[in-house]
């Protein structure tokens, strides 16, 4: 099963305005974060929505609650530059593989993802296995 969830349904916490800001200020280089884009834990596919918003994928990944925060919000802002400023305007649809991890793991991925990309959010679609929910 999967599950869809809205931008609305993220009023969490987040980020200051000046935090995301001085992040989106200093361009970045897919060669000054390579060896994070490597680890694949966030992928843009080049898959688009019915309205045209681009779609990140955050696949299955064992080590996800050990990345930093740093790489993790390095590698969705690069990712998220790099669709044209009308196509990310529309918003992202976030994809979230989930289906080996508990829900308290899960509930943890939910919010460090809906934190990093709050104000670039469409959709947001996970995938759980049913044993879990």
């Amino acid at each position: 099963p999967y599950f869809w969830l809205h931008q609305s349904a993220y009023h969490q916490k987040s980020y200051s305005y000046n935090e995301i800001m001085q992040q989106e200020i200093r361009p970045l280089l897919a060669v000054d974060i390579i060896e994070q884009l490597h680890r694949k834990f966030a992928l843009l596919s080049g898959g688009r929505g019915k309205d045209g918003a681009p779609i990140i994928t955050f696949p299955e990944y064992s080590g996800f609650s050990e990345v930093p925060a740093e790489d993790f919000l390095n590698v969705v802002t690069y990712l998220t530059s790099i669709p044209s400023m009308d196509a990310a305007s529309i918003g992202f649809i976030i994809i979230i593989d989930r289906r080996k991890d508990k829900w308290s793991s899960v509930k943890a991925s939910l919010s460090r993802i809906a934190v990093s990309t709050l104000r670039h959010l469409s959709d947001v679609i996970l995938i759980m296995s049913h044993c879990y929910v």
